[in-house]
């Protein structure tokens, strides 16, 4: 038998892991250790086989995926919806050319061309007004242009008068100036338009004067008579046929007096009574003082200026003055055109 003592220090050589000089158990989970020397006991290194949490991925971290696409073509069965301008005949169209040539047969609206649509329809048609078109304007009802000659007087055109007696250009060759067989109150007159229609109320009955403009020679205070009747070179004549000056300038001229008086009233009788005429205007047609002028022909109040009728000088327009609750009457010129 050996002895007690050796056997006890066999065991202890046998158990050198189980025994910790400092007294503490170490445990699997606790990870490696590190020797005297910092050396990593590879020994100590245990590992879990419990349950596992599987990794969670970020959205930061995952692939952009790359778009779909392909090459196959795309066709679709829907038929586009019809509209005018598209070339096919729809319904409730009149035409589609599929064209916006508003010159053609087919307006750009799809509705056939026709004389008085607004458009001047290429080759067929030499004007069109639209609603304009008319037998005194510029462009007829049947789309031409009015010309002198076409025994339509067409005063946008210039023209006065077309056919009878009428010049060439279808204007009057000669203006004709009377006196009214009416007797107004300057306070009566009703201004320089009611003095106008005066004189165009006692022409309008004659049928010589017929298609002529006349205004009254007056003037008001802010208004010369010599600018209301125009200018021309046509000589101005009495209805009577006399001639009383040739051209604008000559009727103006105060260094010359008339050829004869204005005494011809509009009915070709001449005027023997109450030889005195409202003019509001000195011997040149320039406007008188306006206390001389009745409140601009509409008041009773102060006087106006008058001239004498059977008077071939200045004193034709330029004779002093009158009240104005009195009366006399009006001479009357005919305006010639703008273009003349």
């Amino acid at each position: 038998m050996l002895p007690l003592v050796p056997r006890l220090g066999v065991a202890l050589l046998l158990l050198p892991g189980c025994f910790n000089p400092t007294g503490a158990t170490s445990t699997g989970g606790a990870g490696p250790t590190t020797g005297d020397a910092g050396e990593t006991s590879a020994d100590a290194t245990t590992t879990s086989t419990g349950n596992t949490t599987p990794p969670t991925t970020l959205p930061s971290m995952t692939e952009p995926t790359a778009p779909v696409t392909s090459t196959e073509p795309v066709t679709s069965t829907m038929v586009p919806p019809a509209f005018c301008g598209d070339g096919n005949l729809d319904p409730g169209e009149l035409c589609d050319d599929g064209n916006a040539d508003n010159t053609d047969d087919c307006l750009d609206s799809c509705t056939e061309a026709v004389c008085g649509d607004g458009f001047v329809h290429a080759k067929l048609e030499g004007c069109d007004a639209g609603l304009d078109n008319a037998e005194d304007a510029p462009c007829t009802p049947t789309c031409t242009p009015a010309v002198c000659g076409d025994k339509k007087v067409c005063p946008d055109c210039g023209e006065e008068c077309d056919g009878g007696v009428c010049g060439d250009d279808c204007t009057f060759e000669q203006r004709y100036v009377f006196v009214t067989s009416n007797l107004f109150q300057g306070s009566l007159v009703g201004g320089l338009q009611g003095a106008d229609d005066q004189c165009a109320n006692a022409a309008g009955v004659i049928d010589l004067l017929a298609g002529r403009k006349f205004v009254a020679w007056l003037s008001s205070s802010g208004v010369d008579a010599k600018t209301r009747i125009g200018t021309t070179s046509d000589p101005y004549v009495r209805i009577d046929g006399q001639t009383l000056a040739v051209g604008t300038a000559d009727f103006l001229d105060i260094t010359t007096p008339m050829m004869v008086p204005i005494d011809i009233n509009e009915n070709g009788l001449m005027v023997t009574t109450d030889l005195v005429a409202w003019t509001g205007s000195q011997a040149d047609g320039l406007k008188s003082n306006a206390s001389e002028m009745c409140g601009d022909w509409q008041s009773g109040e102060g006087t106006g200026r008058k001239g004498t009728l059977s008077e071939t000088s200045s004193l034709w327009t330029d004779d002093g003055t009158i009240g104005c609750n009195e009366v006399a009457r009006l001479y009357c010129v005919q305006v010639a055109p703008p273009s003349r």
